[in-house]
């Protein structure tokens, strides 16, 4: 199966390669696709895969594109005509109506390539209510030879009447072991079990490939240490919060998040072997064991609603969320 698909494909991804590219060979492809799956496994890079494919003046008869044709020349300087990606300004920003109203001229229009044209947003889940009920049109009546291709977590919901309207495309999870020789292939060199990468990455092989790849393992640390610091006391919460002004707060809150969920494992089990941030089991233990459950559990309340509302797009003051944390977190543990 590995050689019927594009090298660009990844491995865990064959299977759903084979089913869409199939479709575009008996020119049966439904007008709107849901590609939904967990973050991590690569869905924006096989939408992108598949959309150069089906652009691609002499493709292969296994869905590899060219490279050389001039649409897919166009699609690698990013000029395509065709092709159109919607997508967040910003991380922490919404798909905006006027974004869905652009796109909505494109598929009015005829092709300037005379084939396909392919629209993305991703993700789905970002668009704001009005961004959704005006996309809602454009599905209820396609136009030939128009592909909308909608991305999205799995844990993000999206309007019924959106979802309805896409074919959808499962990406499962990754199977762990191949999931660990794709991560050693890909960082021979790593000093950092691949296990624990990927329990990091709740499994999922790109998110812990950029765990690698980026600094977000020495962040991981620093945070954990100034949470176990303030369950001692040692640090002033708003201090803490001061730390962490220049980084990600949706990576911050999803740490938290991680800790947290560990702390409750611990103290429902009693077992370290069950721990994702294994390498901070002595310090989850005695956190856990002095904390009381109905304590844990309405502070991991608070802090999913945080994350909520920034998985929604709710502008909140970095600082200020923070240093609410922080603080909160405080008058749960023992002092």
């Amino acid at each position: 199966m590995k050689n019927d698909v594009p090298s660009s494909v990844f491995p865990w991804q064959a299977e759903n390669w084979l089913a869409l590219w199939q479709l575009r060979l008996q020119e049966r492809l439904a007008h709107a696709f849901l590609f939904v799956g967990m973050d991590g496994i690569g869905k924006r890079q096989f939408a992108a895969t598949f959309t150069q494919a089906l652009l691609c003046a002499q493709p292969t008869v296994t869905g590899d594109f060219c490279r050389e044709c001039h649409s897919c020349r166009m699609i690698s300087a990013r000029t395509h005509p065709d092709l159109l990606w919607i997508e967040p300004e910003a991380s922490d920003k919404k798909i905006q109506v006027d974004q869905i109203r652009d796109l909505i001229k494109k598929v009015n229009e005829t092709t300037l390539q005379g084939g396909y044209r392919v629209i993305i947003i991703n993700p789905a889940s970002a668009m704001n209510m009005n961004a959704a009920n005006a996309l809602l049109k454009t599905l209820e009546e396609p136009v030939a030879k128009t592909l909308l291709i909608l991305i999205n977590n799995l844990s993000l919901r999206l309007p019924a009447t959106i979802v309805s309207r896409c074919q959808k495309l499962v990406f499962k999870r990754v199977d762990d072991e191949l999931a660990r020789q794709w991560l050693q292939q890909q960082a021979p060199d790593s000093k950092i079990a691949p296990e624990l990468l990927l329990r990091l990455a709740q499994g999922a092989p790109l998110k812990a490939l950029a765990l690698i790849e980026t600094d977000l393992l020495a962040k991981r640390a620093e945070l954990y240490e100034g949470l176990y610091a303030l369950t001692a006391g040692g640090i002033d919460p708003v201090a803490l919060a001061a730390q962490w002004d220049d980084v990600d707060q949706v990576m911050v809150v999803d740490l938290i998040l991680s800790w947290l969920t560990d702390l409750l494992r611990y103290k429902m089990t009693e077992d370290g072997a069950w721990l994702v941030n294994a390498d901070f089991k002595t310090q989850l233990m005695q956190v856990s064991t002095a904390l009381p459950p109905a304590s844990l559990t309405a502070y991991l309340d608070e802090v999913q609603q945080t994350r909520h509302e920034l998985g929604n797009s709710i502008n909140l003051n970095k600082q200020l969320m923070l240093e609410n944390l922080f603080i909160r977190w405080t008058h749960y543990v023992p002092g």
